[in-house]
């Protein structure tokens, strides 16, 4: 009986480091994934400067607009239009990376999926959790900038045009701050989203 119990405590002891070996593994691939998806987004950082200086031009542009001279308005507010079709290609950028980045990321489900301990299985998926999120933020957060640019680009063609009233002006004006309260709205729940996705993949980097 000691012999076959012992035989038996080798198998069970094989089979629970084999596990654990697995588990690492896993662990160790699925980060690697997540790190690939990472990797598609880091052209976001360039856009995002290059977005930040287009809408300091654009500010220069708004504050030159005054009512004094209609040729002047007319003008300036067409190279506010420009400004905004500049921005819409460059935000382009940071939404395909953006794409890339979850295809390589749900590429990694299938490795969450072969962890068996409880515990770190447990936290892949709240990283796993957290990194949904973030894509489903960032989503809400381009349509709500992509509307902003929508309503500027309204309001100064409108501008740029012969037929001008100030109460169609008031009224594009006020769609556009409405617009960016939204957009402010949906950038901090991404932002939020970020600072978890990095709180979480500290967590799992520590199991790894």
């Amino acid at each position: 009986m000691k012999l076959k119990y012992g035989i038996g405590a080798v198998i069970a002891s094989t089979l629970l480091v084999a596990g654990c070996t697995t588990d690492k593994g896993e662990i160790k691939d699925y980060n690697a994934q997540v790190q690939k998806a990472f990797d598609e987004e880091k052209t976001v950082s360039s856009v995002g400067k290059k977005l930040n200086k287009l809408e300091q031009d654009k500010q220069k542009l708004v504050k030159k607009i005054n009512g004094k001279n209609q040729q002047k308005v007319k003008e300036t507010s067409g190279k506010v239009v420009d400004n905004v079709e500049e921005r819409e290609k460059e935000f382009k950028k940071e939404e395909k990376a953006i794409d890339e980045s979850e295809k390589q990321f749900k590429k990694a489900g299938k490795h969450l999926d072969n962890i068996n301990n409880k515990q770190k299985k447990k936290e892949v998926k709240d990283l796993d959790d957290a990194l949904k999120a973030k894509y489903k933020a960032h989503d809400e957060y381009a349509k709500a900038y992509k509307n902003i640019m929508s309503k500027e680009k309204a309001m100064f063609e409108y501008t740029a045009g012969d037929q001008v009233e100030q109460a169609q002006i008031d009224k594009k004006s006020e769609a556009v701050s409405k617009a960016y309260k939204d957009m402010n709205k949906a950038f901090k729940k991404y932002s939020k989203a970020m600072n978890k996705v990095n709180k979480e993949k500290e967590e799992v980097d520590s199991i790894s």
